[in-house]
Parts: structure tokens; C-alpha cells; sequence
């Protein structure tokens, strides 16, 4: 985790001067550049992996939007 945790600090940091819009592009780019590999000819597999990030990416802003809940209540 500590790896993962400095790489995101990395990236955060290259993206903070682009706007919002342009945010998103990024790692939209970012993510397709890592999935288009792995699955080269297989569009349906792409879009399935694709689907699971975002299903990952709902995880993980739940568990942290829960955690700061129980932040604030105590």
C-alpha cells in the first residue's frame, strides 16, 4: 500500500494545475493506456475491465465517504 499510496501522491500532484475537465480526460487516458494491453483484441474484455475499475473506483469513494462519517460522529 505504501507504493500505491506515493504513486497516487505523484499523479495527484502532476494533476493539480489541469482543470477539472481535463482532470478526468487525463486518467480516463491514463486507465485506457493501461487496459487497452491487456486485453489488444478483445473489445468486449476491454469494456469489462473497464466496467470493474469503475465498480472498484464506487468502492473505494463509499468506504471513504464511511469513513469520514464515522470521523465526524466521534
Amino acid at each position: 500500500m505504501p507504493a500505491i499510496d506515493g504513486a497516487i501522491g505523484k499523479m495527484a500532484k502532476q494533476l493539480r494545475g489541469l482543470s477539472d475537465v481535463s482532470q478526468k480526460r487525463a486518467i480516463a487516458e491514463l486507465s485506457a493506456a493501461w487496459i487497452m494491453p491487456i486485453y489488444p483484441d478483445d473489445l468486449g474484455l476491454l469494456i469489462s475491465l473497464s466496467d470493474a475499475m469503475r465498480d472498484q473506483t464506487d468502492i473505494i469513494l463509499k468506504e471513504a465517504w464511511e469513513h469520514g462519517e464515522r470521523q465526524q460522529r466521534h
